[in-house]
């Protein structure tokens, strides 16, 4: 089962790869999350933070690379309800293009189950990031 949200940022693609994979600017949106990664294929991607009094711990692994064009990784959240197995991993994309002179992105979530609550739960979730990648990208000023 996938989502897929498509948005246009008012800023160029390479201030919006750098907001997606700079630990520094992803705890800006992602909740509070920090992230530990080398952005390399097979590598681990752990994130963790606070979120409204929650210890959160989320790890995976990243899936392919193109910079500055996209990235997928695997993420499973070990809070949750859900035995570490790997058909209970989320799998999500970004896809950066430039149209126009603005970022466009896509974003692509992935389960591998038919639960349209756990897809609902998510997709919520994902609302709210997007929003906040939005209004971050747009308020940086990074000159390439």
């Amino acid at each position: 089962m996938k989502s897929t949200k498509q948005i246009e940022i008012n800023c160029n693609v390479e201030t919006l790869w750098d907001v997606l994979t700079k630990p520094e600017y992803i705890k800006q949106y992602m909740l509070n999350r920090t992230v530990e990664t080398d952005w390399r294929v097979g590598s681990d991607i752990v994130w963790e933070g606070d979120h409204n009094g929650v210890n959160v711990f989320q790890r995976g692994k990243v899936i392919s690379i193109t910079p500055g064009q996209q990235v997928t990784y695997s993420n499973f959240d070990i809070n949750g309800n859900l035995e570490d197995l790997p058909e209970n991993y989320i799998n999500t994309s970004y896809i950066l293009h430039n149209i126009n002179g603005a970022a466009h992105l896509t974003i692509t979530n992935e389960i591998f189950s038919d639960s349209t609550e756990r897809m609902s739960q998510i997709k919520q979730g994902w609302d709210i990031v997007i929003s906040k990648i939005k209004a971050f990208s747009e308020s940086l000023n990074i000159v390439y």
